[in-house]
């Protein structure tokens, strides 16, 4: 049983473990809450899909996730990385907000609904999103192993060892853990006790380059290989033609374009910046995107969409925002990567992590002008190291195991009830 948050983004993350899963001979759905602007996406992956409670919106979970302009939230993100704002009041109101969304995303109908079901078909193993928290209360109330997949970093498992380290540095706090509390009242109704596993499951599989993978946290992961995947189309015939000169990807993702209607950064800025390169620059932007731009420039060729990994493979560059399958597409390609860090999820640590590595570069939202942009995608194209590092990086998750191969080990765990 696959339960995910039901956007395109996290359901191509999870879709390959359900064909490697269906492949080996099992019987896999996706069970869950149905949006009912993101329904084809479930049947392009070609595995079966059930509905159930009222359908998700979207936008109010975003609304939730943020905060608000006029909520605490709005000034406590968990996308946040800069340790010296990791004060004790951000931490709890980062942990407290977040069990927040968890807890809205669980309405009892739908609990209700779920473990019915799932009394009556029986899984073996339930994979679940790390925003789906519908699937480890239901997993518990049937007795069901269950395992988290990252469709990004691990957000969740960050800033709960910082919530675990502050409580430890303050044995005088004994108020309760919202999490526990929280999911503790939600299996008693089953029958049901809580235990450490509803926080990130049996394991964590996890299909992201190693050093996004967080020091200190207390997840057992299963490192798989990334599989590239996006929306079918036929490709046009440019895609694979080799380019006359060097060719960056621009892409913003879909989810602001999804629930904001808008960008957080500058679509002007970044196409001025990289409007005097000789590049040739391919720009995932539509209408409503460009409603701001004066003019695109020459050296830009903006299409509403196209399949990403295929493209990648003529690139020499990506500007992006951060989202964990872009960096997938350009890891899995060799590809250096230039971002403009979001504030969704884990967009700023992720590229944090490749300055680090040494296959990206950063600037931040703040920080994003033409002349940043273009000096950003300069060094990416000129300095060597960036490129023999994305092939570093690229050559490892290659040879990491794929889902495949981790099948007997999904099938182990689904025998231990």
């Amino acid at each position: 049983m696959l339960m995910v948050f039901p956007t395109r983004t996290h359901v191509y993350s999870m879709a390959p473990v359900g064909w490697a899963l269906a492949a080996a001979g099992h019987e896999v759905r996706f069970v869950g809450q149905r949006n009912p602007r993101e329904v084809l996406p479930f049947a392009e992956t070609g595995l079966d899909a059930m509905w159930f409670g009222e359908d998700l919106d979207i936008a109010e979970h975003r609304r939730l996730s943020a905060g608000g302009d006029d909520t605490a939230h709005s000034k406590h993100q968990l996308s946040e990385s800069r340790p010296e704002r990791y004060t004790e009041e951000y931490v709890r109101t980062v942990y407290d907000g977040w069990v927040d969304v968890f807890r809205w995303n669980t309405p009892e109908p739908l609990l209700n609904d779920l473990v019915r079901f799932a009394r009556h078909w029986q899984p073996d193993l339930i994979v679940w999103d790390p925003l789906v928290y519908t699937a480890p209360i239901v997993a518990q109330a049937v007795g069901v192993p269950h395992l988290r997949m990252m469709y990004a970093a691990d957000q969740t498992a960050r800033i709960g060892a910082q919530y675990r380290d502050l409580r430890a540095s303050k044995p005088e706090d004994t108020s309760p853990d919202p999490f526990v509390e929280w999911m503790s009242a939600e299996v008693s109704r089953y029958g049901a006790d809580y235990d450490e596993n509803l926080r990130y499951g049996v394991k964590t599989i996890d299909c992201h380059p190693s050093y996004l993978r967080y020091d200190g946290v207390d997840v057992d992961y299963l490192p798989a290989r990334f599989v590239p995947l996006n929306k079918p189309m036929a490709l046009p015939r440019w895609v694979v033609e080799p380019p006359s000169r060097p060719r960056v990807m621009l892409t913003l993702g879909i989810s602001n374009r999804q629930t904001l209607g808008e960008e957080e950064t500058s679509v002007s800025a970044l196409l001025d910046g990289l409007a005097d390169l000789d590049v040739e620059v391919i720009a995932t932007l539509n209408a409503e995107q460009l409603a701001s731009v004066d003019k695109v420039p020459d050296n830009v060729r903006a299409v509403d969409f196209v399949p990403m990994y295929e493209l990648l493979a003529s690139c020499s560059a990506i500007v992006h925002q951060g989202g964990g399958a872009t960096i997938g597409n350009a890891v899995v390609n060799g590809v250096p990567q230039l971002v403009i860090p979001g504030t969704t999820w884990s967009e700023r640590i992720s590229a944090l992590a490749q300055v680090k590595r040494g296959n990206g570069l950063m600037v931040d939202l703040e920080e994003v002008t033409p002349g940043t942009v273009r000096n950003g995608l300069q060094r990416l194209l000129e300095e060597p190291s960036f490129r023999e590092c994305s092939l570093e990086v690229r050559d490892e998750m290659l040879a990491t195991p794929t889902l495949n191969d981790l099948v007997p080990e999904l099938e182990r765990i689904a025998r231990c009830r």
